[in-house]
């Protein structure tokens, strides 16, 4: 028998008193040896019992299994193709497409989705010959076929009831808490990502209370001092007061603010990203500005960065969906007053669209449809990317795909919205699993996200709405309940930071760059028959050389055009042979 662990184990001494194991404090026994004992106890079966992140896969020589098995987040991945004769598995796409028997094909779907934001519940990967392992799933590989089993999903629990109010608040640090002491065992200093929002904030600022007095390194990507900033009229551009309000209520919390004027590599020759991970990026120029983040944790001697993405959809969540249950069960007075509370503490853009949709939502779908046609001057703007080839969409089905898997049409405000929302990141996490995996191959950094641990999910689905939505307070819990480790700054934050604010200032001196990537992109006949590529140009050709003559934050140029650039370069980078 044979066992590979990728991963890191959160309920060790369960799993040591269950199999009876010791392990020294001086010389811990490995999670890998603990896994495999496992497995020689359980079999199969062992798999639902662990608890963590991790990727696992045991060949059983007697019976000639290959088991492959990964934990729900979207932080290992885990690959394999199925061919005449043979089985091969991997944490990424590269060792795979060396093999001759695995075709380098890719799947016209799978790149698709990444344009679409989208994805279905298939196993498809961005390569036809290659299957990925779900989340929470169990893959059985035998001679006789592929058997799969998901062990977890994220569904409703039975309404956790308290005595006080207060309560609620002192069962959510505590989840949190263990959640984040879990992933304090790694190798190397201690490393988060730090932001003005309360996700990341909250979890730097447990790991420094739980490793007090030693060093936590907080890191924040800013923009760069004196560029015009391009942000959203709720959103603030930049996050350096509030990071410093944070590192001065931890005196073992050190703080960098990084900043870069320039873009990064990859963002200007993408090729060594391709070359290792063998998959493009969905968000190629936000993550181009995060880049700073990831280069300077792997100077600290970081393997793991902390982070809180999963934080709007777990802890902190907004809680807008109780107001779709108050509608739903006729409490118009209380709804009134809800809306009138918000109004006072809400940034006037989003309580307008807030009023609007509940205000449109009980009218049949058609009158909903015929307004929007009237609001936007007797055109309804298709929600369909405007840089994939018509012809395309058309032969592949795409805006029927669309319609069906995309994350856009997902209503979050709806009741039990936060559910479904929850549901499609969990269970259609490819297109991310793709892109952090082989973030992690190209950077060296594993990243580490307690609001998405299983224990924390699970408490979340099991309490009553007005925990995270009353009396006018949106992310009422997590205000509350990170209270006593954040400043009042970052607390009562009413907005949203924004991402990339200064990209007009790092990618414009490039635009000519960029041109010449697009012209070498006609050579292809698969970003030919997928992109729109004489749109491309004209947006490219369009791109303004004044900041404040973009239209919004200019998400056509930073976004949706840059994506579709960095897609194309991969689509001919594929064509060359994969070298």
């Amino acid at each position: 028998m044979l066992s590979v662990f990728d991963g890191r184990l959160d309920n060790r001494d369960e799993l040591l008193d269950a199999l009876n194991l010791h392990s020294l404090p001086d010389a811990p026994l490995p999670d890998g040896e603990i896994v495999r004992a496992a497995y020689e106890r359980w079999e199969e079966d062992a798999v639902p019992r662990l608890l963590g992140d991790f990727a696992w896969a045991v060949w059983n020589g007697r019976d000639r299994r290959l088991m492959l098995a990964r934990d729900h987040s979207a932080l290992r991945a885990l690959f394999f193709s199925r061919g005449d004769g043979f089985a091969a598995f991997a944490t990424g796409y590269r060792p795979l497409l060396a093999l001759p028997e695995i075709s380098r094909d890719v799947d016209e779907l799978a790149v698709a989705d990444l344009l679409l934001s989208s994805s279905d519940d298939s196993g498809r990967s961005f390569y036809k010959s290659i299957s990925w392992v779900g989340p929470a799933t169990r893959v059985v590989v035998a001679a006789d076929g592929v058997r799969q089993e998901r062990l977890w999903e994220p569904a409703l629990r039975p309404t956790l009831r308290l005595p006080r109010d207060e309560d609620y608040v002192e069962a959510a640090r505590a989840v949190f808490d263990e959640a984040v002491a879990c992933r304090l065992r790694i190798a190397g200093p201690l490393v988060s990502a730090v932001s003005g929002g309360l996700d990341c904030s909250a979890v730097a600022a447990t790991a420094a209370r739980q490793r007090a007095p030693d060093t936590v390194h907080g890191l924040c990507a800013v923009p760069v001092g004196g560029a015009p900033l391009l942000a959203g009229a709720s959103r603030y551009a930049d996050e350096r007061p509030f990071a410093m309000a944070l590192a001065a209520c931890h005196p073992n919390l050190s703080v960098e603010c990084l900043a870069s004027a320039e873009p990064a590599p990859f963002e200007l020759d993408p090729v060594p990203v391709f070359l290792n991970g063998a998959v493009p990026f969905s968000g190629p120029t936000n993550l181009g500005w995060f880049m700073g983040v990831y280069q300077r944790a792997g100077e600290l001697g970081a393997t793991t960065l902390l982070q809180g993405h999963c934080g709007n959809i777990t802890l902190s969540a907004d809680g807008f969906d109780r107001l779709s249950v108050l509608r739903r069960d006729g409490a118009w007075l209380m709804l009134l007053r809800e809306f009138a509370a918000l109004r006072r503490t809400m940034p006037e853009p989003l309580w307008r669209g807030l009023l609007r949709y509940h205000a449109l939502k009980p009218l049949p779908g058609r009158l909903r449809a015929g307004l929007r046609w009237l609001r936007h001057g007797g055109m309804v703007p298709s929600r369909l990317p405007p840089l994939i080839r018509p012809d395309f969409v058309r032969d592949a089905s795409l805006a029927e795909r669309f319609a069906r898997d995309s994350a856009v049409f997902l209503d979050t405000r709806a009741a039990n919205g936060r559910l479904a929302f929850l549901r499609y990141l969990v269970l259609r996490s490819r297109p991310v699993v793709e892109g952090i995996g082989a973030l992690r191959i190209v950077t060296g950094i594993t990243l580490s996200d307690p609001f998405g641990d299983r224990r924390v999910i699970d408490f979340c689905l099991s309490l009553p709405p007005e925990q995270f939505q009353y009396g006018g307070v949106w992310r009422r819990l997590a205000r509350r309940a990170f209270a006593d480790r954040l400043p009042p700054e970052i607390t009562g934050n009413r907005r949203r930071g924004a991402q990339n604010p200064d990209w007009h200032l790092r990618l414009t001196p490039h635009r000519e760059h960029f041109a010449a990537e697009l012209e070498r992109l006609d050579g292809s006949q698969l970003a030919g028959r997928i992109l729109d590529l004489p749109r491309m140009k004209r947006i490219l050709a369009g791109w303004p050389d004044d900041p404040h003559a973009v239209e919004g934050s200019g998400v056509l140029y930073h976004s949706t055009l840059m994506r579709a650039l960095h897609l194309g370069r991969y689509l001919r980078w594929v064509e060359g042979g994969n070298q």
